[in-house]
């Protein structure tokens, strides 16, 4: 009984470092649930990752997929930022670089329109 346990334990733990790495594939999207493409990844790409393009915190661009290699970033820039965040299991790049969540993108839409409000009297 053991070997039959043995045998199935090890023929499991081949089968599983043979098989390829899964993550979510995609280029310019607005949102994690219009990336639901799922790439097998080549046996070089070892991990997924999820860059998040936010420009002038209204518009979030996000790109996924295979890389082979990941370093976890985030830059700001003067209109806006950029994140990349890595991970290394099947399908572990879904949520990835967080998006905004919708109050905050409002309240950063309204809070520019107020400031233009105040502005653009002061102009004329």
């Amino acid at each position: 009984m053991k070997a039959v346990l043995l045998a199935l334990l090890a023929a499991g733990l081949v089968l599983q470092a043979g098989r390829a790495l899964q993550c979510y594939s995609c280029k310019g999207k607005v949102s994690n649930s219009d990336c639901q493409h799922v790439q097998n990844c080549s046996q070089s790409d070892t991990q997924c990752w999820t860059e998040r393009i936010r420009a002038a915190g209204l518009v979030t661009i996000l790109s996924k997929g295979c890389t082979s290699h990941c370093v976890d970033d985030s830059q700001d820039y003067y209109v806006g930022e950029k994140n990349v965040t890595c991970c290394s299991t099947d399908l572990c790049n879904a949520s990835g670089a967080h998006t905004l969540q919708p109050a905050v993108t409002t309240l950063a839409l309204l809070t520019s329109l107020g400031g233009l409000l105040f502005w653009v009297p002061s102009q004329l």
